[in-house]
């Protein structure tokens, strides 16, 4: 399956912020269902997905009209080159079998998917995945790019993995996720803006699948625009807006100061090959990481 991009500043609709993967009582969080979405409804999201370990939790009656609650599951299939099970999340389903590592990690993507489920593969800098392992599976929409949970681990960011699956051609969408298990201050360190035109399961889940979003830890972009010689990006104020293509073939815009942050941006891409994709980092350190534009 390649993906089909819908760029969300080209697109009609509305922003939503959700974070796609979090645990709850019913794995190994320490907040019920119930506590969870409240928490993410208080601090102005507008969904949460409940992700928990290896079975999907019931999340009828925690949605309302202005907060929406997905089901889904982490599974951990298979076994990689260091022994760890791959973790497949997927949000939108409501049931799936218990994924052992006996199970090739590839058919849960595929039933998953099946199921009616967006399934991205997660962490994989934390799991010690090769580009290798990554490129052997099909069907997955994207990666997590950042997980506040694998920060602490000193393995939080996946960007590497991203770049090198853009850079042999794989369209893939990067995620920013906080995974949180309610331990540790990772609630609310990572999430999706996705333009959608409604709050609900199959407009948020679609938009997700064409990659109509961009990741963050706090930035936002308000727009992006790729054209045949320059990139052009607007955004809250930040101290760095990067161009990032194949190996050094990117550019960079830098603020002249903590107290003349960037707004925007005009970057020249000439020297850009296969991709581009927009990193915006403010002076805390905090990225807004857009979806990769195909050249």
């Amino acid at each position: 399956m390649e993906n089909t991009f819908r760029d969300p500043f080209r697109s009609p609709g509305r922003w939503y912020r959700g974070n796609l993967h979090m645990h709850t009582t019913a794995s190994d969080g320490l907040r019920s269902p119930e506590e969870a979405a409240a928490w993410y409804r208080a601090q102005g999201y507008d969904f949460v997905a409940v992700t928990d370990h290896r079975a999907c939790t019931p999340v009828e009656g925690l949605s309302s009209p202005e907060f929406l609650v997905l089901p889904g599951i982490e599974a951990h299939p298979g076994q990689n080159e260091v022994g760890e099970p791959y973790h497949v999340v997927a949000a939108g389903v409501t049931s799936a079998r218990r994924y052992t590592r006996d199970d090739p990690p590839q058919a849960a993507i595929d039933e998953l998917r099946a199921a009616g489920g967006l399934v991205w593969l997660g962490h994989p800098h934390w799991l010690g995945s090769t580009l290798g392992e990554l490129m052997a599976l099909e069907g997955y929409a994207g990666i997590e790019v950042y997980n506040s949970t694998c920060l602490r681990f000193a393995k939080g960011y996946s960007t590497v993995h991203w770049d090198d699956l853009l850079a042999r051609g794989r369209l893939v969408w990067g995620l920013a996720v906080d995974d949180t298990h309610w331990a540790g201050g990772d609630p609310g360190r990572g999430w999706v803006m996705v333009k959608a035109p409604e709050l609900a399961p199959q407009a948020i889940l679609s938009a997700l699948a064409a990659g109509s979003f961009y990741a963050s830890q706090g930035p936002e972009i308000y727009d992006v625009q790729v054209g045949p010689e320059e990139v052009y990006v607007r955004c809250s104020p930040v101290a760095s807006i990067t161009c990032v293509s194949v190996s050094g073939s990117g550019r960079y815009a830098l603020a002249e100061g903590p107290d003349r942050p960037l707004t925007e941006a005009t970057i020249s891409r000439r020297t850009a090959r296969v991709y581009v994709r927009i990193e915006c980092t403010d002076a805390a350190g905090r990225t807004a990481w857009s979806q990769p534009y195909l050249l």
